[in-house]
């Protein structure tokens, strides 16, 4: 088995992180796009094979007709264990920063979670392996190259792996759209694993019962919900806002 990734920018990032990994990308034969210059320079670099091929193979291999006319074949994606997220938080020296996803489905909210928690600096995402949208090309495509520089824990139990967290320190916070507490009055300087729940139904009982903190994120317009990846952007930002100003606030 190998994993096909596609799209210029999850391509160049899989070649910083683990070109020895790749086993040959292929671009189309067609006129190449803008930034195709730079991966083809990145891939000869690493001495990375290249083929070229009609743009239907890559439509082909990918399974969709926006690959960018790039794709890479690449070892699959092994993930990391929950140890090692651990590992990663306190070698940092900072504030633990995880986010757990219960029953995400989507692949583009499964991509766009992991970039924001990319972005945000978290420590790790943490994810199921059953019920929940499997780590695709279009997770990667999502999440824009994000997946490369991301601990991804695939675990059996979600409800198993928040207690290994809260055993080593951890707070975990949820979002429940019912919950009579305010995101903004969270405090995030805490040592937070946020759980966002699955697109439909939210956090499961079980995964709720094991929270230390629910909250929810005040809405004024007609819309009376967000999708997932929406509430996960706006919760992590909200704990980064926090961290940053305490920051501010301490050095001077």
């Amino acid at each position: 088995m190998a994993d096909i990734i596609y799209g210029i920018n999850p391509v160049i990032e899989i070649l910083r992180v683990r070109a020895p990994q790749i086993k040959k990308i292929i671009f189309a034969r067609e006129k190449k796009p803008r930034g195709i210059k730079v991966l083809i320079d990145l891939a000869k670099r690493e001495k990375v094979p290249i083929e070229y091929a009609q743009r239907g193979v890559l439509d082909h291999l990918s399974g969709i007709k926006h690959h960018q006319g790039v794709l890479a074949v690449a070892s699959p994606y092994r993930g990391v264990g929950l140890d090692e997220i651990i590992k990663r938080w306190r070698y940092s020296g900072e504030k633990l920063l995880a986010l757990i996803l219960d029953g995400i489905q989507d692949p583009q909210n499964l991509g766009a979670l992991i970039r924001t928690a990319c972005a945000c600096g978290a420590h790790g995402v943490i994810t199921s392996k059953e019920r929940a949208a499997p780590l695709t090309a279009a997770v990667f495509k999502a999440s824009a190259g994000a997946v490369e520089h991301t601990h991804i824990a695939r675990v059996i139990n979600i409800a198993a792996a928040i207690e290994y967290l809260k055993e080593r320190g951890a707070w975990i916070v949820g979002t429940c759209a019912d919950s009579k507490t305010s995101l903004y009055a969270l405090d995030g300087t805490l040592d937070l694993a946020l759980v966002i729940g699955s697109e439909g139904k939210g956090i499961r009982p079980l995964v709720r019962k094991k929270c230390d903190f629910l909250v929810h994120i005040p809405l004024k317009g007609a819309i009376s919900s967000l999708n997932a990846s929406a509430a996960g952007a706006i919760s992590l930002y909200e704990i980064v806002r926090q961290r940053y100003y305490q920051g501010k606030r301490g050095s001077g």
